[in-house]
């Protein structure tokens, strides 16, 4: 009994809601827009650390263990770089 009143004392209390209001159509396109753009970039710079890997001769599967990325996704970025 001890030891249930000490694990529940660990947990975190749920707080009370936040309700957000929703943005204008404008704003809401324009977040979505720069998030996507944000996306993008963040994609280009994975495949760079991809293509530099595979360069300096890591396997697919190193490649795929050490990024988080399935394998698929790694042979993707390799193909569409021409390389296989």
């Amino acid at each position: 009994m001890e030891m249930d009143r000490r694990r529940s004392s660990h947990m975190c209390e749920p707080g009370s809601p936040t309700w957000i209001t929703p943005l204008p159509k404008r704003a809401a396109d324009a977040v979505i827009r720069a998030k996507l753009t944000e996306y993008r970039r963040m994609c280009q710079k994975r495949d760079r650390l991809i293509l530099e890997a595979k360069k300096a001769g890591l396997s697919e599967v190193s490649i795929a263990d050490l990024t988080g990325h399935s394998r698929n996704t790694v042979r993707s970025v390799l193909k569409a770089h021409g390389i296989s």
